[in-house]
């Protein structure tokens, strides 16, 4: 077969693969969180104009199309960070339309609010109410019905997912991804040796024929897996069979590049060498640093100057509590394992580590009473505004950890020590996507995701974890 013939066949089988009611399912099933903002936006927008010519008074409708326009993009951008903020856009929340509704009006209310600010006392031109009514009962309904008919319409769509690898590799993957929140049906080919030739396993059933090397390439074609997942390690094994697959029109990617692109989070077990090496991994560039740099040295000025009035007040509440210290520091491990003196307010009681460093616990009896306030609204963190400003710290970024515990988790946990390619942030990936954690589990778990941050850090990414730290502070999550 020619190159431009395989070429025209493989079109040809991709097209026949995408050109049904399944293949729409699995377009809207993959849609990410940047589609669904600019969904919410668009939605908020559109309504917003329409409620300008649906307003009963006509007098109301007759406003420049300056105001209508300052008016749709204030709501719809409002409406859409709101939707950010508080997980309405993200692929991976649970699929409840009470919890959907309640966001969504929460979403609208303060879209409500920021366009009564800026058209009444920054521009002062107040907005009817049968104006905002309209756009927010319009915008409600629209956004709920949208964002649930996808869930519907996407509810029988089990994307199957075939893995292939060793045995360890497959059942270790497949608890993994059965435990995750999408929906998904798996089957697995385990490689094994028989007289020296690999053989496939198929589902963990020994006791079926084992489907040979040479048959692999058509048991591909008759699959109906969405996505075949392989195990890196075997690629010498798997090259042909694999290549032959892509195409037929299958999509075919490393287990780690798969978990990268539905779950935003980077299994530390199974990254490629090629992508360490990658100059992408870290990103580097000048025009990125610089930017997180200016972003961080102006908004860090801005942080120590309206953080003043609560610090002092923390910082009363703190004395009359226990008179103790209302600050205090502690090294922690830097960019390039480099250490520094963090800053933070004091939460816990004056001897909390006479026994020596131990991880903070949910419920830990050394948090003061005060202290539990802070930690939950993170009111503690604001001396880091200091830390940001010094150039020690960044405002998003891996969390900074104490040498104490980094040294035994660079021995435990594979690639540690490549979350310190970036500066430490006041927030990061990982503290959006998990729990706080207090061993060394919770330190593999949130690995994960800081490797995913150390690989696609950019300023898009900065902005949507700030975004998203702002909910989570909204939530009293820590």
């Amino acid at each position: 077969m020619n190159p431009s013939t395989f070429q025209l066949d493989s079109i040809d089988r991709a097209y026949a693969r995408f050109s049904n009611m399944s293949a729409i399912r699995i377009i809207v099933g993959h849609l990410t969180e940047k589609f669904w903002a600019l969904a919410f936006f668009s939605i908020a927008g559109a309504c917003c104009f329409a409620a300008f010519s649906l307003t009963p008074f006509s007098g109301e409708a007759k406003s420049s199309f300056f105001i209508h326009a300052l008016t749709a993009t204030v709501y719809a951008a409002t409406f859409m960070i709101c939707a950010h903020i508080i997980g309405a856009t993200s692929h991976l929340q649970d699929r409840n339309i009470l919890k959907l509704t309640a966001k969504i009006v929460f979403c609208s209310l303060v879209s409500t609010i920021a366009v009564t600010f800026v058209l009444g006392l920054i521009v002062f031109h107040p907005i009817g109410r049968y104006i905002l009514l309209i756009a927010s009962a319009m915008s409600i309904c629209i956004s709920i019905l949208v964002r649930s008919a996808a869930w519907i319409f996407t509810s029988s769509y089990h994307p199957v997912i075939s893995l292939i690898g060793d045995n360890k590799f497959c059942e270790e993957k497949s608890k993994y991804l059965k435990a995750q929140p999408l929906p998904l049906r798996l089957e697995t080919l385990s490689l094994v040796e028989s007289s020296g030739k690999p053989m496939f396993v198929p589902n963990f059933n020994t006791g079926s024929y084992p489907v040979s090397l040479t048959r692999l390439t058509q048991w591909f074609r008759d699959s109906q897996a969405d996505q075949i997942v392989y195990q890196p390690d075997h690629w010498d094994v798997l090259e042909g069979p694999l290549v032959a697959a892509l195409g037929a029109g299958k999509s075919v990617s490393p287990f780690s590049e798969y978990v990268e692109e539905r779950y935003q989070t980077m299994p530390t077990t199974e990254i490629p060498n090629s992508a360490l090496f990658s100059k992408s991994f870290a990103n580097s560039s000048p025009s990125y640093l610089l930017g997180k740099r200016l972003c961080d040295l102006g908004l860090s000025l801005i942080g120590m100057l309206l953080s003043l009035p609560v610090v002092a007040i923390t910082a009363l509440l703190i004395k009359l509590e226990d008179r103790g210290p209302v600050f205090y520091k502690q090294t922690r491990v830097g960019r390039y394992g480099e250490l520094f003196s963090i800053y933070k307010i004091r939460s816990m009681c004056v001897d909390s580590e006479k026994g020596g460093a131990r991880w903070a616990s949910k419920g830990d009896s050394r948090i003061t009473r005060i202290g539990k306030i802070l930690r939950r609204t993170r009111i503690d963190e604001l001396p880091q505004f200091y830390n940001i400003f010094k150039g020690d710290m960044s405002f998003i970024g891996p969390r900074p950890e104490r040498p104490e515990f980094t040294a035994s988790l660079e021995e435990e946990l594979r690639h540690y020590r490549l979350r310190h390619l970036l500066k430490p942030g006041l927030t990061g990936w990982a503290q959006i996507n998990y729990p706080y954690g207090d061993s060394t589990e919770d330190a593999r778990q949130k690995l994960t995701y800081d490797l995913y941050y150390v690989k696609y850090a950019t300023l898009v990414l900065d902005l949507q974890i700030t975004l998203r730290t702002i909910g989570a502070a909204m939530q009293g999550a820590r």
